[in-house]
């Protein structure tokens, strides 16, 4: 969480996700299917709820071909239901089988040639890939076929829904935030009461510079979700994406005096002040959202990171500890408790820092995106515990992939300077002080470079 530069915690703003598929394709080894996710808003009684349980059960008994003759049997009774492939879909994406699902949704788009539903569910996925261009496409062939789409008044509203937000989703990446609007508008108009339509309004309407219309859009989505973004808090981070620093500390101050008590504005506004290198205001108001939540494991890592920056490591090992005993599975605790450990004069804690270094490197391998920050650790750990060659060889192949974190660029940085390429050094440190502002090892990094530049001078 913090062992990179701490803007990091702050970017991203407001997500703008808003398909079905995200609650299916969560990354879970298997979802929570209900026959109520399956059939949606499809038909307003659950008179068949029991036949399409039956044929979940089938399925998670890896009978699958009797939980597609249930599922057909069900649609020949009652029309009115999605397709049967849509539905097998639904149920391979809840185990995380999207080739399956994908030939699940052609096969109903050629035998269900007038369902919008294949090409929205085709939609979500190739926006989830990234696939824009493929994405755009299969929308608009869904809103095409929608316009004729007669089956199922209920289904056709939630369709031009899904339309809408696909569409909105398609124009928000390409920043063509005018059609983005229009999109979302239409969704609003359909579902006023739909929290974050009114969320990516607000981003949007913040992309064409109208500012007090897009708190409004915020304001709305607190009303209807208490967990939706603080409305200024919302403003303040999309200000501090767009790097103008100073509207965004006006915004961060006017969230913490509307939520004084709130500790995740508190904590977002420490994480910011950490950022702007205030330690003080940032210990400050991670004090205080221990005070109001002293369970919040954010909180004890944001406190722990503050301390760690402060290079108060006693005080930084006690959060990242407690945070670490409360959530032993937690990357971001483990990870950063042994960066603190490392630097103790206590043999016993070294040892401690290497063995959760090299499990956090075991577990987090290909594919995590825990990986590049598991391997960066273990090789500061190598490196101070003197194994030099180890800790250079992880950080070569980081840097071959164009991997390296800012905290990274200062280990190797650390390593050229050591083996007498103080040239090199220098310049890795110049570029990233430059366009780094914090992360947690730029106090050192300063002061590697002033000695570097000293020598340079003397010579």
């Amino acid at each position: 969480m913090l062992e990179r530069s701490t803007n990091n915690c702050i970017r991203g703003a407001v997500c703008f996700v808003a398909f079905g598929l995200a609650a299916l394709a969560g990354g879970r080894a298997e979802a929570q299917v209900t026959a109520q996710t399956l059939v949606g808003r499809a038909v307003s009684d659950d008179s068949q709820d029991k036949e399409i349980t039956n044929a979940i059960d089938r399925f998670r008994s890896r009978d699958i071909d009797g939980c597609k003759a249930i599922l057909e049997r069900a649609k020949s009774n009652n029309p009115k239901l999605p397709p049967p492939g849509v539905m097998m879909a639904m149920l391979w994406l809840s185990v995380n089988q999207l080739p399956s699902a994908r030939a699940e949704l052609e096969d109903t788009a050629v035998k269900f040639a007038g369902d919008p539903e294949p090409y929205l569910m085709l939609g979500d996925i190739a926006f989830q890939d990234r696939r824009i261009t493929d994405a755009a496409v299969l929308f608009d062939k869904a809103t095409a076929l929608n316009a004729a789409f007669t089956d199922n008044a209920k289904r056709k509203r939630d369709f031009d829904i899904r339309c809408h937000a696909g569409g909105a989703a398609v124009c928000e990446f390409r920043k063509q935030w005018e059609q983005a609007q229009k999109h979302l508008q239409a969704w609003l108009d359909l579902d006023p009461d739909n929290a974050s339509a009114h969320q990516r309004m607000g981003i949007v309407l913040f992309q064409l510079g109208k500012e007090q219309e897009s708190l409004a859009q915020f304001r709305d989505a607190r009303k209807l979700d208490d967990k939706a973004v603080q409305p200024e808090l919302a403003l303040a981070r999309l200000y501090d994406e767009a790097k103008k620093r100073d509207v965004a500390k006006k915004y961060i101050e006017a969230a913490v005096k509307a939520a004084p008590k709130d500790p995740g504005v508190l904590l977002f506004s420490s994480q910011w002040y950490l950022g702007q290198n205030d330690l003080e205001t940032a210990k400050s108001m991670a004090e205080t959202a221990l005070q109001i939540d002293g369970k919040s494991l954010d909180g004890k890592i944001v406190r722990g990171a503050i301390a760690r920056m402060a290079r108060d490591f006693k005080t930084a090992e006690r959060f990242f500890n407690e945070a670490h005993v409360q959530s032993p599975s937690n990357f971001p605790a483990s990870n950063s408790l042994a960066l603190v450990l490392i630097e103790s004069d206590d043999e016993n804690a070294r040892q401690r820092a290497t063995e959760m270094a090299e499990a956090n490197a075991a577990m987090h391998r290909e594919n995590s995106p825990q990986q590049v920050n598991a391997l960066t650790t273990l090789a500061w750990v190598y490196y101070k515990r003197g194994r030099r060659e180890d800790a250079e060889k992880i950080l070569d192949q980081i840097a071959r992939n164009n991997a390296l974190t800012t905290d990274g660029a200062y280990y190797v940085a650390k390593l050229l300077a050591d083996r007498g390429d103080k040239e090199r050094a220098r310049k890795l440190l110049e570029e990233v002080l430059a366009n780094e502002p914090m992360f947690a090892t730029r106090r050192d990094a300063t002061e590697l470079l002033a000695a570097l530049q000293k020598e340079v001078g003397r010579n």
